[in-house]
């Protein structure tokens, strides 16, 4: 009798936490849609949880029933993605430059224009 009630007792704070998730995603789709605001409804919706968490509102002890099987099974979540990359292979194979330099070259020239402007910019302080 015991073991039950633990167990109602834990899946009872799952349900809680992921329900505060939840919350927070259709509250953010519901300002992304209303406003208009040019951003992914997921983004806001990590905002605002950002935003409840460091305002100390809610604890993070909270929402971790709910995010630590999340996180458990994430690795799951890629295997689309590497499924899609074999099924277009003769593409990566005909496009491989561009690909190349969108991965490395774009990432290097902005970070080190970033670089640059927090240089000059901490010279004019």
């Amino acid at each position: 009798m015991n073991d039950w009630v633990a167990s109602l007792r834990q899946l009872t704070k799952f349900f809680i936490a992921l329900g505060i998730l939840l919350m927070c995603l259709y509250s953010a789709k519901l300002m992304v849609l209303w406003w208009q605001i040019p951003l992914p409804s997921p983004l806001v919706a990590m905002l605002i949880l950002l935003l409840l968490l460091a305002s100390k509102i809610m604890q993070p002890s909270w929402l971790e029933p709910a995010c630590t099987p999340i996180l458990k099974y994430m690795a799951l979540f890629f295997i689309p993605a590497g499924v899609g990359i074999v099924q277009y292979t003769s593409l990566l194979a005909l496009y491989w430059p561009v690909l190349l330099c969108t991965v490395i070259l774009v990432p290097v020239v902005g970070l080190t224009l970033v670089g640059f402007a927090a240089k000059k910019g901490l010279k004019n302080d």
